[in-house]
């Protein structure tokens, strides 16, 4: 029965991704021309391909999958509020990693964007982007608290710039800023409200910000930023933190209140996400076996770029990312 449902799962998503992604992608350009039309402006091609992609893949792997515990997927309001989104945190995220804002002047935009004066047209797009989905959300209290999660998670995050950084505090920005991202997510939706999907949306949220740091080491090294898996010195000891909270995704799927097939199903998608920090993971194995101390990891910084990048387009990580998924989505 599993490897039906296995089966039936990623054959659909499959589809989907091959059918939809180009069309949403499509999509998602054209809205960002009127935006930039209607504030004067123009989004850097970088900044551009980082919200068609990043909006692309949530809706198809992550939004969508929630719609159908309802049997459905998102309406066209709810994929507004998704491009929306990521119009918003890529724009807020470049406040921070681009210096163009002070933190207090991060912080008056985001608390009071009505009285802020805007300069530039990124202030112009963020004030437009955070009010509208203020002004949009069924539940503006809870979605506001969910927000300044991440804000504050946010600002906490320059403390990875500090080599003194003590792992907790890592472990706390990373697991928070990836929470509170999801976890905003789900107030686009106009699903009836799941109280125990929020634990899914913030476990998948810290899988997702684990992840991304696996992928990101090498890019992370060159800038100075401190992460868990920058750090690591052990596979084991990054595979077990790893594990513990995909672990905890799943048991999150266990406790929701639908149909088991339903829950089967979005186990099944919400692994293929989880799954590519496993074929990171499996990687750094490789490199920790090679070591003439295969104890330890080497040290990153005596390796090649290629050595730390996951090439996804290839045939072998693309079986691992299915097998992976298989061994860790069944309920």
């Amino acid at each position: 029965m599993y490897l039906y449902s296995f089966i039936k799962s990623i054959g659909s998503l499959s589809i989907k991704t091959f059918s939809g992604l180009n069309q949403s992608e499509k999509w998602a350009r054209e809205y960002l021309h009127t935006v930039e039309i209607k504030y004067h402006g123009k989004f850097d091609q970088k900044t551009l391909e980082k919200i068609v992609k990043r909006y692309s893949i949530q809706q198809h792997f992550i939004n969508d999958s929630f719609s159908s515990l309802y049997g459905r997927t998102n309406n066209a309001n709810e994929k507004e509020r998704n491009l929306l989104y990521f119009i918003m945190v890529s724009v807020y995220d470049d406040f921070f990693d681009d210096k163009t804002l002070t933190l207090e002047q991060i912080d008056a935009i985001f608390y009071h964007p009505e009285e802020y004066t805007a300069q530039t047209f990124f202030e112009k797009v963020f004030i437009y982007t955070h009010t509208r989905l203020l002004n949009d959300v069924a539940d503006r209290a809870q979605y506001y608290k969910d927000y300044e999660g991440l804000h504050n998670a946010q600002k906490d995050s320059l403390e990875q710039f500090n080599p003194a950084v003590t792992d907790d505090t890592l472990l706390s920005i990373t697991t928070r800023k990836g929470g509170y991202c999801l976890l905003m997510c789900r107030h686009y939706l106009d699903t009836p409200y799941l109280q125990e999907a929020d634990a899914t949306w913030y476990a998948l949220g810290g899988v997702i910000q684990l992840t991304n740091d696996l992928y990101d080491i090498y890019k992370d090294m060159q800038e100075g930023i401190i992460t868990l898996a920058v750090r690591t010195k052990q596979y084991e000891a990054i595979y077990a933190l790893y594990h513990k909270h995909a672990e905890a995704l799943n048991e999150s799927i266990r406790k929701l209140p639908v149909a088991k097939s339903r829950k089967t199903d979005l186990t099944i998608i919400l692994n293929v996400i989880a799954s590519f920090g496993y074929v990171a993971l499996d990687n750094l194995k490789r490199l920790q076996a090679n070591n003439s101390d295969n104890s330890i990891l080497p040290e990153f910084d005596t390796l090649l770029r290629k050595e730390l990048i996951i090439d996804m387009e290839k045939n072998s990580n693309r079986f691992k990312l299915l097998k992976f998924t298989y061994q860790n989505a069944c309920l």
